[in-house]
């Protein structure tokens, strides 16, 4: 009667330890793969007008942030669409924006744009965002804060 010789315990269990490094590589490198895609993709920089209009750091097309100041004068509204200049104090750039605008949007603030630079070589914006610096004032007494007519009159 010929016996099969049974494999070495040590052998079976370093295979195994070897099998489990395998899966768990190839499960960190699929992490790893989709979590760089999934960032690149949802990528925008930030840019000033010199940036697009001297440096052409803004391909046609390409999804980036645009920050600047609103050049007083320019802002023009038509329909749901909102036309304006922003500078960095250098070089200045048309947009469009037809997104929803901030009740603090004014010329002269300072804005951050989300959008893309169209072959007129204007920006289109659909996100207009405001920056302000902060600061809380009161109103002065006897007067309402804006807006709150608004939410007396809803009430």
């Amino acid at each position: 009667m010929s016996t099969v010789p049974l494999a070495d315990p040590r052998q079976a269990r370093r295979g195994a330890r070897l099998r489990l490094l395998g899966c768990l590589a190839v499960i960190v490198a699929a992490l790893a793969w989709v979590s760089v895609r999934g960032l690149t993709g949802s990528l925008v920089y930030y840019l000033e007008p010199s940036d697009v209009v001297t440096h052409h750091q803004a391909d046609l097309g390409q999804r980036v942030r645009l920050g600047g100041y609103v050049v007083p004068g320019s802002v023009e509204r038509v329909g749901g669409t909102l036309t304006f200049t922003v500078t960095d104090g250098t070089e200045s750039i048309s947009v469009i924006s037809t997104g929803p605008v901030p009740q603090l949007f004014r010329a002269g603030q300072g804005v951050v744009l989300e959008g893309e630079l169209g072959a007129d070589h204007a920006f289109h914006s659909d996100t207009l965002l405001v920056k302000h610096n902060g600061e809380y004032q009161p109103p002065a007494p006897g007067q309402q804060p804006p807006g709150s007519a608004d939410l007396n009159a809803a009430g």
